[in-house]
């Protein structure tokens, strides 16, 4: 078994999350605990997983004919697909895969860390409804193709816009509980996911083309020092002195490959770190100082821009959880 690492594998942790929906005995229990799915009679379906392992778990499955897309909002895995290669699917990335035949895969499960990761299937059947497709080639922004064209096996694995990350993120944290009403809201949650992966994998006439795949690495490197530094009071300048990448590049490769200017990209890291300060009942204060904010009022203006509530509104809301399991 290959270092496991998710690419557009994500079927095969798709197909695995499904097989323990109905039956969960052979699964980990702090694993276990943390999984939700919610399906629909007509080939669609969504998965969620978010919580807190302290092992990490890793699988063999089989993945019938699906397209699958799988954003990963916190947590780390690995996975692969028999006869391919391998990825290591972080933070603030999507993986897509679209087969028309049975695809068998691995995937590995970190754990020691919180983990949130959105798991959206349709059958080929339902993809064909809404598209007009069956099969898929994913063509566009891919940092990664694992594609095997000659197995009708296509696959790859790009940072997630802006979007999507925050689509992925309302997903997980739905609060909408009227059976039928949480129905609606998901529904359209799933089919709004599919409208931004298509948009972004299709490169129209007027697309501008990514990074150069040798700057690449070093724009990753640029995002996760935003994430991991996000208290920094980081400049383009001082960006790019920390990844070595002079400015110009790394303020175009920035756009092209994560959809968004580095500044913007901050500001939204800095208040998903916020809400999640919050929801751990840190308070206002301390939150925002935390975020790299000394004023509370420039603080409270942003994140309530960026939340559509303000912070200590936000921290009582929490009080009612996410999805419910």
């Amino acid at each position: 078994m290959h270092d496991p690492v998710i690419p557009s594998s994500t079927c095969a942790a798709t197909h695995l999350v499904e097989d323990l929906y109905k039956s969960a005995s052979d699964v980990p229990a702090e694993w276990a605990s943390m999984l939700e799915r919610i399906d629909w009679d007509d080939g669609i379906s969504i998965g969620c997983m978010q919580g807190r392992a302290h092992s990490e778990w890793e699988v063999h499955a089989k993945s019938p004919p699906m397209f699958c897309i799988a954003v990963m909002l916190e947590g780390r895995m690995r996975a692969g697909l028999d006869g391919g290669a391998t990825l290591d699917f972080r933070p603030g990335m999507v993986s897509v895969m679209s087969t028309a035949t049975t695809a068998s895969g691995w995937d590995c499960f970190i754990g020691h860390s919180g983990f949130k990761m959105l798991d959206i299937r349709l059958t080929p059947q339902a993809l064909h409804r809404l598209t007009g497709h069956a099969l898929m080639p994913l063509r566009g922004k891919l940092l990664h193709d694992y594609s095997l064209p000659g197995l009708d096996t296509f696959m790859g694995c790009t940072p997630a816009s802006a979007g999507l990350m925050q689509l992925a993120s309302d997903v997980l944290a739905c609060r909408v509980q009227t059976p039928a009403a949480r129905q609606l809201y998901l529904r359209a949650k799933a089919q709004e996911a599919l409208a931004l992966v298509l948009d972004s994998l299709s490169l129209s006439d007027d697309a501008r083309p990514l990074a150069i795949p040798a700057d690449r690495q070093r724009l990753l490197q640029a995002k996760a020092l935003l994430e991991s530094s996000y208290g920094q009071d980081w400049t383009v300048q001082a960006l790019s002195q920390a990844v070595g990448l002079n400015e110009k590049r790394l303020q175009t490769g920035f756009q092209a490959l994560f959809g968004l200017p580095i500044h913007a990209q901050l500001m939204r890291i800095r208040m998903d770190a916020a809400a999640d300060l919050l929801t751990q009942g840190h308070s206002v204060t301390e939150t925002a100082y935390a975020v790299g904010y000394s004023s509370l009022s420039h603080f409270s203006k942003v994140f309530r821009h960026a939340k559509g509530t303000p912070p200590k509104q936000w921290s009582l809301m929490q009080s009612s959880g996410g999805l419910r399991r």
